[in-house]
């Protein structure tokens, strides 16, 4: 299987997921992130995704977070062929607007570089690859940020959202960590 056909069924399996198997997954997958996240002192940033037909609600931690002393980011796309930018958010005063493909984006001027990076997409093998949606996104993003500084790469999802496929490319950037409801892997 290619990238489009992966990408075409794993997303009809998750958009067949109910509204109510999706939240009580998110929690568990967000379990998962807590545990990879209390292990570090340094983590300050992190970089969420707002949640899009079905994937993990990452947005569920953002509260907790805050409650933990970290500063939540969700990122913007500011144009179609360079990495994303993240801005600040805050699940209680933050606003939001449609961005690109319709997902919702932060308002904001200062963009801020996450320590974590939280990253989504439509299937994952266990090497550690993922394959988004398209527009390369989280690969151009994960890869500057790392040219920059040291980050760590988390991919929330689903375990009906594993392959065996090695689908990879020269340009997809591995993630260090994949957390699902039934597993954290280790990449």
């Amino acid at each position: 299987m290619n990238k489009k056909d992966i990408r075409k069924h794993h997303l009809q399996i998750r958009q067949k997921m109910s509204s109510n198997n999706v939240r009580k997954n998110s929690i568990m997958v967000n379990r998962g992130i807590f545990n990879l996240i209390s292990a570090s002192n340094s983590i300050k940033t992190i970089g969420l995704f707002y949640p899009y037909k079905n994937e993990v609600d990452v947005i569920l931690m953002a509260t907790e977070l805050e409650k933990r002393g970290m500063t939540c980011l969700l990122p913007r796309v500011v144009d179609k062929n360079i990495p994303l930018k993240y801005f600040l958010y805050s699940p209680n005063t933050s606003k939001l607007e449609k961005g690109y493909g319709g997902i919702m984006e932060p308002i904001g001027n200062e963009a801020i570089d996450p320590d974590i990076i939280i990253a989504s997409c439509s299937a994952f093998n266990e090497k550690g690859y993922r394959v988004g949606y398209g527009g390369g996104f989280f690969d151009r993003t994960i890869s500057q940020l790392k040219q920059k500084k040291k980050i760590i790469s988390i991919l929330a999802a689903f375990e009906n959202q594993k392959t065996t496929h090695q689908f990879q490319d020269s340009f997809d950037e591995k993630v260090d960590y994949i957390c699902t409801e039934n597993n954290t892997y280790q990449v």
